[in-house]
This record gives structure tokens, C-alpha cells and sequence, in this order.
């Protein structure tokens, strides 16, 4: 007996040095890995007080949420298959048609920032496109659901959230139509966002034998520490030729209720032409890393334009942004910046949620001071509180600057718009947020065309009736209790 207690004793001894130990040297770890891995002070700092504040939980939460970059499987499935590995940064000049080719007359400002976008994206511009509005959830799905049912070799889905409710369940037997005429159907579905509302289209569409995949499951191996990175993308391509993208998943509260209202407004688009290929490019890209299986030719991929060719002198100039943590560099982030610096006269803006970093908020700032008119349009009250509170931190300084900070009134806008001096757009799926640009996978869209801008500036305004400006006395009557609640949650914004 007195032996089974000494070997008791000794092993609660061990273990107690072992968990000790641990409580040491993982802190330490983590610690190197964030000094590595991270670029935004704040970030970095954020998690040194966690790790070490509260060291074995901190380093659990670092593991699960905090790791950024990922290898991603799919570069290695395009080498095997002879296909080239997707390149770095470029350091040449264009590789293909430049705007000034296409717009002569335009802005030599906005011709040394296409430049900047096509080195960062890696993407060329394209003429020839047609990107036409949906500004509700039953245009976009009644749209969405006839381009599925005229669909003749292939459909390619890609999204976030994908419900088995009264939208969905309408895509979902298109979808099936589709299939069962013989057409190649891929869904791809965030492993995440597949359980909102914990009513997933999963099962459904595998009873009818079809090909679908979740994006980053949690499973029990190397990949749980990168369940976080999450695929936000919104991607629809028909036949390698007709697409959609833009802000909307696929639920019904976009759909109107009784009233004729949404409990979520948002913005999507229908698109076609060349800027359809790179849709196809994006989709091809998460479904190797998350399948292993590649995509390529017929019948996936449409007109495919050659480097240099100009296909056509009507529609509008476009080129995509796929955006995602594995990258060298933050594009989106980049390109808003550069657009930022080109402005000349006009800013418009909106987003669901607005916690951007430091590098962002001084470049509203600075075109502000410029004289260009800066206008932010946010929701009152978003679906995440939390993302509301911490974007009151940075509030101040903008107003101070100068620029028109403004609270929406209900529904919930879930759009995501950029406008600049009538000329620019950017529309898609991420957010001015620390989420969006540095942990989620997102699609974007830039176009360069004044009518096409001169729609989404009207957007905009539209989404803004009624709205409040945000003061600086507003500001200044806020509880301290609240600011010190923002400031909490704004510490903590890379990762809400």
C-alpha cells in the first residue's frame, strides 16, 4: 500500500513539473510563432497578453484561432497535374492589356494604380464584361435559379452560408434538375457556415449523388489549427461563361416578409464575359485545395481571353481580386489604400461592419485632409453587436479628419460597395474589417467604368436614406463605461 501511494506521489509529482513546464515553454513558443507570423502590432500584442495572461488556455485559443497563413494543398495539386504553381507578387510591368489602352483619356493616377492592382491580384483586366445590379434577394435567387436551369455542360457554387429554408431549398432543386439532365455540378460550401441555422443542404444534395465539399472541416488533425481561415466567397459560374457574385448567401433572410421587407439587405450581380474566367480561376482554386480534384478546361472554363487581346470596346472593364491568409500580401487591403491615395473628389463606402486596421484608417484620413469627400455608411445594428462596439474606436479620428461617418436604419445592409470619384468600383464579398482581410478567403470585383460607378454611388445613396451622421458629440456623450467596452473589443477585432 505504502508503495502504490509513493508511485501515486511520484507520478501527481511529474505531472505536476510536466503541466508546469508546459505552462512555460508553450507560452514561449507561441510567443516566437506571433514575432514570426505577425505584421499588425496589435494583433501581436493582443495575443501576447493572452498566452501569457492565461497560458495554457491562451495557447489553446492561439492554436485554434491565431495561426494565419496556411500551405495551401491546391499549389501542390496544380504541380502534379503540369498545371503551373500559382506565382508571387509580379515585379514586371503589365502582362497584359493596360486601362490606358482601353481608356485612353483616363487619369494617369488611375493607370499607375491598375498597374499596382495587377501586380498585387495577379489578375489582368478584361473588357467586355456586363455586371448588371440585384439589389434584392428575390431578383438575385429567381436570377440565380434560371442561369442553373438554362445550364447546359457545368455549374460551379461556391458560398458561405447555404440554407435548406425557403431560398435554398429553391437552389437546391435546381440544382438537381441540373444534375439529373447530366450537367457537372460542384458545390463548395464553407465547413462553417454550412451549420447556420443548423439547416444544412448537405444530405440533401448528397442523397441525389452530387459533388459537394466543405471548405476547412475541423477535423482531428494538422488542418484543426487553421479551422478559422474560413472561405466567405459568394461564387456562381454557369457554363464557364455566365456568373454571380457579390454579398448575398443563400437564406431566406433576404427574402421579403409580410411587409415587403428583408431582416438583410445586400447586393449581388449577376456578370458576363471575360471577368467570368476568373470567377472559374477562384472556384477551381478552393475546390482542388479542398477535393484534391482540379479543373480545368471544358467544361468549366468558357471564352478564355489571351493575354493582350481586347475582346470587345462595349462594357465595362473589370478585374478579380481572390483574396485569402495564405497569400504574400494583403490585396484587398492594398488595393483600398492605393484607391484611397488615387481619389481625387469622391469616397463612398459601405459595409456591414467597419473594424478596419490602422494602416486603412489613415489612408480615409489623408484623402479626407485632400478635400475628397469621404462618405462611410454602416448599419445602426449589425447581426454582430460586438463588431458594432468595437468600430465606435476609430470613429473619432475620422470625423476629426473629416469624413461622414453614417448609422443606417433598419433591416440589417449586409452590402458591400467602394465607389471612388465616379470612376471606380470594387464590389464582392469582404468587409472593412480585420476578419475579412486578414483570416477570411474573399472575392472581389474592381471595375473601372463611369456609368457602371455612377449606379453603385446611387446604390449607396439609396441605402442611406434616412440614415443618421455620426458626431463627434455623440461621440463625447458615450458612457465611459461603453468606450471602455469598445476599446475591449476593438483589441480583440482581427478575430471577431
Amino acid at each position: 500500500m505504502e508503495l502504490l501511494t509513493a508511485i501515486i506521489e511520484y507520478i501527481g509529482s511529474v505531472g505536476a513539473v510536466m503541466i508546469a513546464g508546459l505552462a512555460v515553454v508553450m507560452p514561449v513558443l507561441a510567443t516566437l510563432h506571433v514575432l514570426v507570423t505577425r505584421d499588425e502590432p496589435r494583433a501581436a500584442m493582443a495575443w501576447f497578453g493572452f498566452v501569457w495572461f492565461v497560458p495554457i488556455v491562451g495557447v489553446a485559443f492561439y492554436l485554434l484561432f491565431g495561426m494565419k497563413r496556411i500551405e495551401r494543398r491546391a499549389r501542390l495539386d496544380r504541380m502534379r497535374s503540369g498545371l503551373e504553381p500559382r506565382p508571387g507578387l509580379l515585379t514586371t510591368g503589365p502582362q497584359g492589356i493596360t486601362l490606358k489602352d482601353l481608356m485612353p483619356r483616363v487619369p494617369q493616377q488611375w493607370q499607375m494604380h491598375s498597374v499596382l492592382s495587377e501586380k498585387v491580384s495577379r489578375f489582368t483586366l478584361s473588357t467586355g464584361n456586363e455586371f448588371t445590379l440585384l439589389p434584392t434577394g428575390r431578383e438575385a435567387y429567381d436570377a440565380m435559379v434560371a442561369a442553373i436551369d438554362a445550364a447546359q455542360t457545368s455549374v460551379a457554387l461556391s458560398t458561405y452560408i447555404f440554407q435548406a429554408d425557403q431560398a435554398g431549398r429553391r437552389v437546391v432543386k435546381a440544382l438537381i434538375r441540373a444534375h439529373e439532365r447530366g450537367v457537372k455540378v460542384k458545390v463548395l460550401v464553407d465547413a462553417v457556415g454550412n451549420w447556420y441555422g443548423l439547416r444544412p443542404v448537405a444530405n440533401i444534395l448528397r442523397r441525389h449523388d452530387m459533388d459537394i465539399a466543405f471548405f476547412n472541416p475541423a477535423r482531428l488533425s494538422w488542418r484543426l489549427a487553421f479551422f478559422n481561415l474560413r472561405t466567405h466567397r459568394k461564387m456562381l459560374i454557369i457554363d464557364g461563361t455566365y456568373g454571380f457574385t457579390g454579398g448575398m448567401n443563400i437564406r431566406k433572410n433576404h427574402l421579403a416578409d409580410k411587409s415587403g421587407n428583408p431582416k438583410v439587405r445586400d447586393t449581388h450581380f449577376s456578370v458576363t464575359g471575360p471577368a467570368v474566367d476568373q470567377l472559374m480561376y477562384s472556384f477551381a482554386d478552393d475546390w482542388a485545395y479542398s477535393t484534391g480534384e482540379v479543373l480545368n478546361g471544358d467544361p468549366w472554363f468558357g471564352a478564355r481571353m489571351s493575354l493582350g487581346e481586347v475582346v470587345a470596346d462595349t462594357g465595362v472593364i473589370a478585374r478579380a481580386i481572390a483574396d485569402g491568409p495564405d497569400e504574400d500580401v494583403d490585396k484587398t487591403a492594398e488595393i483600398w489604400c492605393s484607391a484611397l491615395a488615387t481619389a481625387q473628389k469622391k469616397v463612398m463606402i459601405q459595409s456591414p461592419y467597419f473594424v478596419p486596421g490602422e494602416t486603412l484608417i489613415n489612408a480615409l484620413r489623408q484623402a479626407s485632409m485632400r478635400g475628397v469627400d469621404v462618405t462611410i455608411v454602416l448599419p445602426a445594428h449589425s447581426n454582430l453587436p460586438f463588431v458594432d462596439w468595437a468600430s465606435w474606436v476609430a470613429f473619432a479620428g475620422l470625423i476629426k479628419a473629416g469624413v461622414k461617418v453614417l448609422h443606417g436604419v433598419a433591416p440589417f445592409d449586409h452590402s458591400k460597395l467602394f465607389m471612388v470619384d465616379n470612376l471606380y468600383v470594387m464590389v464582392g464579398s469582404s468587409n472593412w474589417d480585420a476578419r475579412s482581410l486578414l483570416l477570411n478567403f474573399e472575392f472581389n470585383v474592381e471595375i473601372y467604368d463611369h456609368d457602371f460607378a455612377q449606379t453603385i454611388g446611387e446604390r449607396i445613396t439609396e441605402n442611406s436614406r434616412n440614415a443618421r451622421e455620426i458626431t463627434m458629440d455623440d461621440i463625447k456623450a458615450r458612457p465611459w463605461l461603453k468606450r471602455l467596452r469598445d476599446k475591449f473589443f476593438w483589441l480583440a477585432s482581427p478575430y471577431l
